[in-house]
């Protein structure tokens, strides 16, 4: 008799074989699902997105975490963000950030929908987030969703990018410096 094709198992089961594991999975309601590699302009952007809000997140007594840090969404629903601030220091272990205030994805073609629907409506479920930010990997454009008060906005960016965690503004144009968009 074969395996099934899925299998669900259980959030310890995930936990323990992914810490170990040089692929990196996201886990959905007893699914596991691998993650594929990104394009150079992918990497160019969130290396500058990590490097724009290193400073700025230390000063706050912030830290940001790129690509590996993965966030406990629900009990059942981990991610990993391409990036990923949290100052509050809340964690499940030294592999998974349990409260961040800032999530951000670079969009690329395989994960556009994902990241604009599904992952964005779970992340706006964490109390701790502020603000969620999608920057694309194909054209020169970003999107932000923002907590105002127990509600979220959504904005369409041009030039500049201030985000309320940590408290920074960024030129859209130094987040694409480096690759030909």
């Amino acid at each position: 008799m074969t395996e099934p094709a899925f299998r669900i198992i259980s959030v310890e089961e995930y936990l323990r074989s992914e810490r170990d594991n040089p692929v990196r999975h996201e886990y959905v309601d007893g699914f596991v699902y691998a993650q594929a590699g990104a394009s150079r302009a992918h990497n160019v952007i969130t290396s500058n997105i990590h490097v724009a809000l290193h400073g700025p997140a230390r000063k706050a007594g912030c830290q940001v975490f790129q690509s590996d840090m993965k966030v406990r969404v629900t009990p059942t629903r981990y991610h990993y963000p391409d990036i990923v601030v949290g100052c509050s220091g809340g964690q499940d272990d030294d592999y998974t950030e349990a409260e961040p205030c800032l999530i951000v994805e670079v969009l690329s073609e395989n994960t556009r929908m994902a990241d604009q629907n599904f992952k964005a409506e779970r992340y706006r479920e964490l109390p701790s987030l502020q603000a969620y930010l999608l920057v694309d990997s194909r054209s020169r454009s970003a999107a932000m969703w923002r907590r105002q008060d127990n509600d979220w906005v959504f904005e369409v960016l041009e030039d500049m990018i201030s985000l309320p965690c940590p408290q920074v503004t960024l030129n859209l144009a130094d987040l694409y410096e480096g690759t030909s968009l």
